[in-house]
């Protein structure tokens, strides 16, 4: 097999390098502490809601607040990871404000319908 470039290649293309950026790599929510117990809670029951259902949803909250509160080894870092990017979400949302923006598009959805309704 060969790599080589398929068909007639300019000479004069420029050629591209990759250059790492000046500053630093840093982790979202690395200077904040655990995440809240409602965090992991929805985390774990988000990823147990997608498998199994509702009910997998509440053991699976549940559960994994019992083992992120107990450090239960790789299962506990697990569920506190999951707590931190539920939290990093809803912050995110919070930010952007996700839930007026849904309630305003909802809204309006149900008020084009009734206007539609009564123009007839």
């Amino acid at each position: 097999y060969s790599f080589e470039p398929f068909g007639a290649v300019d000479p004069t293309a420029p050629i591209v390098k990759a250059v790492p950026s000046a500053t630093p790599e840093t982790h979202y929510n690395e200077d904040e502490g655990p995440p809240s117990d409602t965090a992991i809670m929805v985390g774990c029951g988000l990823i147990g809601c997608v498998i199994g259902g509702p009910f997998l949803a509440i053991v699976t909250g549940f559960g994994g607040k019992y083992l992120a509160d107990r450090n239960q080894g790789p299962i506990g870092d697990s569920a506190i990871a999951l707590g931190k990017i539920a939290a990093a979400a809803g912050k995110k949302a919070k930010e952007e404000h996700l839930f007026s923006k849904l309630k305003d598009s909802v809204r309006s959805l149900f008020s084009k319908k009734d206007q539609g309704a009564t123009s007839k």
